[in-house]
């Protein structure tokens, strides 16, 4: 899944806005170009692929799909899913809605769905755990938080419940002027787990950094210090803990300093 995006000029710190979200289909012989790209739903201005729960590991034989709303905090997650595997049948895509009494209905259309979790952030990622499944992301309560949390929820469409004061996974601490950079310019961003790397209890996180300071000079941050616009990886443990609410079905355990 890609979603495209379009310059603006408009002189802000991030001049760039979201056109729509297209799966492209390589041939894994040549990575240099698709063979071809499809459109997927757009209508609503959501930013699906913030996430992919594959039906290899749903468990009800659906591939979710994860969006996010285009808000510039306190972002909120949208959810559909597709029978199978096949990203490009989006006449079968279906759409949750939330409904005021907490029951859920999946929608044919589109506009049909509803907000979900806030305070994710663009991208994040949605794992299979402990008979749960576990949502890892970026804080956006606040504009360009340091604070990675956690939330779990019994299926792959929730309700995912936080531990409030125990949902912090890591803080970030390269972020803004007090971070390790001393520069109020650097920001982090895209956190999120890797199941593929993940090996019994221990888990592990990525998340990018990067700089408002795009100056194209020796002047500019990039270029005064390249270690700045890389992923960083951070190790950690979650196990099971005491408690039947699946927001309090896990701790987090040997955390970095």
């Amino acid at each position: 899944m890609f979603q495209e995006y379009r310059g603006t000029n408009d002189g802000t710190e991030l001049p760039f806005e979201w056109v729509r979200n297209v799966v492209a289909t390589f041939d894994l012989n040549d990575l240099t170009k698709p063979i071809w790209i499809d459109p997927l739903p757009s209508e609503t201005g959501v930013s699906w692929g913030s996430a992919l729960l594959p039906a290899s590991r749903s468990g009800d034989g659906h591939t979710y799909i994860y969006g996010v709303s285009n808000d510039p905090t306190n972002k909120k997650m949208h959810i559909a899913r597709v029978p199978g595997d096949d990203l490009t049948k989006v006449d079968e895509w279906q759409y949750l809605n939330l409904s005021p009494t907490g029951s859920n209905n999946w929608m044919k259309n589109e506009k049909g769905g509803t907000t979900y979790l806030n305070g994710i952030a663009n991208e994040y990622s949605v794992t299979p755990w402990n008979g749960q499944f576990v949502v890892i992301s970026q804080d956006s309560t606040e504009a360009f938080s340091g604070k990675v949390r956690i939330w779990s929820g019994c299926d792959p469409f929730g309700t995912f419940g936080s531990w409030v004061g125990h949902d912090e996974v890591y803080r970030m601490p390269e972020v803004g002027l007090f971070g390790n950079y001393g520069d109020p310019d650097i920001f982090a961003y895209n956190a999120h787990a890797h199941p593929i790397l993940q090996s019994g209890d221990r888990w592990t996180l990525s998340y990018n950094v990067n700089s408002f300071d795009n100056r194209w000079s020796d002047a500019g941050a990039h270029f005064r210090d390249p270690s700045i616009y890389k992923p960083r990886f951070v190790s950690f443990r979650l196990v099971p803990g005491a408690g039947t609410r699946a927001s309090k079905q896990f701790k987090l355990a040997d955390l970095p300093n």
